[in-house]
């Protein structure tokens, strides 16, 4: 039996003062990320998180389970929250940073520094679950065109389209299926970040993380639609600056 690839894929120095794991989108890897190393500061060091099915990985079937792949996720985690750490995901990747954070509370494993949910209704909203991932094969194409995340060179080719789309799909289904049906609120600080084109989330659906957190959250519209993680990186960063250096200040307060 073959050995499953990692996860975790470090990009950044190994003697840094903070860690920040980057969770992708439904269809994304982690490539969304790679050049933010280029941007932060030195203490920090940067794992973007590559799903099966995907990049290096792509001959793995994708996960279809919130459950089965924030288990396997566990495997390994825990290990790397030996350094103070950040969480951030973008949509789908945001829920797959919440329930593995979840998971650590229920495990007694430290928490983040911070949590920064991008692009990402609040985890325990249900509703209006449209069950893309279970359309006909033009019907799902087009819900892909509304996001306007795929670009229309690859959606027209059925070649690429036929190579990608078990994976989307499995993604899609991750998405739909997950709830969060626990009762446990998070004390760490909160940011989310939403897009102000965004026709897919409504902002009631962004305030509603507050419901799951002790502390007030932080919230930033992003110009842009749904993918302002890929189309505007660059204002994304700027209030991810911040809330970097916030945390490297409370850690050099700590130790002194």
């Amino acid at each position: 039996m073959l050995q499953k690839k990692s996860f975790f894929n470090r990009i950044s120095k190994k003697n840094a003062k903070l860690r920040l794991f980057c969770f992708p989108y439904a269809g994304g890897n982690g490539s969304t990320y790679s050049s933010w190393v280029d941007v932060l500061p030195d203490d920090v060091e940067v794992f973007t998180i590559e799903l099966p099915g995907r990049s290096y990985r792509f001959t793995e079937p994708a996960y279809r389970d919130m459950q089965n792949l924030v288990e396997d996720l566990m495997q390994s985690f825990p290990s790397l929250t030996n350094k103070p750490y950040i969480l951030i995901g973008h949509s789908l990747g945001s829920r797959v940073a919440f329930e593995l954070m979840y998971r650590c509370k229920q495990a007694g494993i430290k928490g983040p520094e911070h949590f920064i949910a991008s692009g990402s209704p609040a985890p325990h909203i249900n509703e209006d679950k449209k069950g893309i991932y279970k359309l006909p094969k033009e019907e799902f194409i087009e819900e892909l065109r509304k996001l306007n995340g795929t670009p229309e060179e690859i959606l027209k080719n059925d070649e690429l389209m036929a190579l990608s789309m078990p994976s989307i799909r499995a993604d899609f289904e991750l998405s739909e299926t997950y709830t969060y049906t626990g009762s446990e609120k998070f004390d760490c600080p909160i940011t989310v970040f939403y897009g102000d084109e965004d026709k897919e989330i409504s902002l009631q659906k962004i305030e509603a993380w507050e419901d799951i957190f002790t502390r007030p959250i932080s919230i930033h519209s992003i110009p842009g639609g749904h993918f302002f993680i890929e189309d505007n990186a660059t204002f994304v960063l700027e209030k991810i600056q911040p809330i970097i250096s916030n945390v490297l200040d409370g850690l050099e307060i700590k130790n002194v």
